[in-house]
């Protein structure tokens, strides 16, 4: 299964969470998808909220273990606040969304080397609270180091 992680859950973690779920997964590389991005302020640090338009979202794709299973799956949805039998109450929500991995480059000018593949990530499921800001070149961590703000956990 793959995971795409824009946030909090990228390596390097800001959490627990993310630090038990890099060893579960392996790294594929720096990725996007299609989308805008938004912090949302939180006591406990800012996170991200993924939403749908017409931007691009910076991240990086995963691939869990061999042994990766529904337990996992369940922590990290729980993490997300993503319940999979109240889907509309959720905070987040788990979608097969296409994922654009980011060229290593060839190095034999036969073209950029990019390609896609689905991949599950969360997508903000409720209104924007106040105080949000959007995050206009669509990368978390970066928008994090500008700002000189704390991540949710960190």
């Amino acid at each position: 299964m793959r995971f795409f992680f824009y946030g909090t859950l990228l390596d390097g973690g800001y959490n627990a969470v993310a630090a038990w779920l890099h060893g579960r997964m392996e790294l594929i590389g720096p990725a996007s998808v299609a989308g805008v991005l938004e912090a949302v302020p939180d006591p406990e640090g800012w996170y991200p909220a993924l939403l749908e338009g017409d931007g691009q979202v910076h991240g990086r794709l995963y691939e869990t273990a061999a042994d990766f299973g529904a337990e996992d799956l369940a922590r990290l949805d729980a993490y997300e606040d993503y319940d999979p039998l109240q889907s509309e109450s959720s905070l987040y929500l788990r979608q097969t969304l296409t994922v654009k991995l980011a060229s290593s480059g060839t190095g034999n000018g036969t073209g950029s080397g990019d390609s896609t593949c689905q991949a599950q990530a969360y997508r903000f499921n409720r209104p924007l609270p106040a105080g949000a800001r959007a995050i206009p070149h669509g990368d978390f961590v970066r928008w994090l180091a500008e700002e000189g703000l704390a991540p949710f956990g960190g």
